[in-house]
């Protein structure tokens, strides 16, 4: 996919192949880069928390504020969610394991829901690229800034998280 910074979990993912006109790929990619900077400012938060004493009680409160956002975004989302799909995600491409693959140059829809926190869908833009045995690829290109950086932060932060884990801590 790339040689460079990518991150790789279990998420729900659906793809539909799709052209869109201009205007209304400029607007899920405000939508998207809106999602993604409040999702990279959820979790940075609660990367920065220490677990003392003092927070506990903080912690409790927002715990409780994640289910009740958790509820509404449930409630929010039109239709059954799609289908858990191991994806490696980098700030240019999208990679994903599936029985039916997008034919390669074809324009699609990604719908991908990136946080158990916060389940809305990500919809992102994207070309079919060539794929591989069982594993649907495709590029995002050019993205605007907005988007292109929240990206960036979530596969980043995604990507140490992964790093920690495997560390043992």
């Amino acid at each position: 996919m790339t040689d460079g910074l990518s991150c790789t979990s279990e998420m729900p993912l659906a793809w539909q192949p799709a052209s869109l006109e201009e205007n209304e790929r400029q607007r899920m990619m405000r939508e998207a880069a809106l999602l993604l900077n409040a999702l990279n400012q959820m979790e940075s938060s609660h990367d920065l928390e220490s677990s003392g004493a003092d927070n506990r009680r903080f912690e409790r409160l927002e715990a409780k504020l994640d289910l009740v956002l958790h509820l509404l975004a449930r409630t929010l989302e039109p239709g059954a969610s799609p289908g858990i799909r191991n994806v490696t995600l980098s700030p240019l491409a999208v990679e994903w394991n599936d029985e039916h693959l997008p034919i390669a140059g074809t324009p699609l829809i990604l719908e991908l829901r990136p946080s158990e926190h916060l389940p809305l869908t990500l919809r992102l833009p994207a070309v079919a690229q060539n794929p591989l045995p069982g594993l649907a690829r495709a590029s995002l290109g050019k993205l605007p800034e907005a988007l292109d950086e929240a990206l960036h932060q979530f596969v980043f932060r995604r990507h140490r998280q992964a790093i920690r884990a495997r560390a043992g801590g």
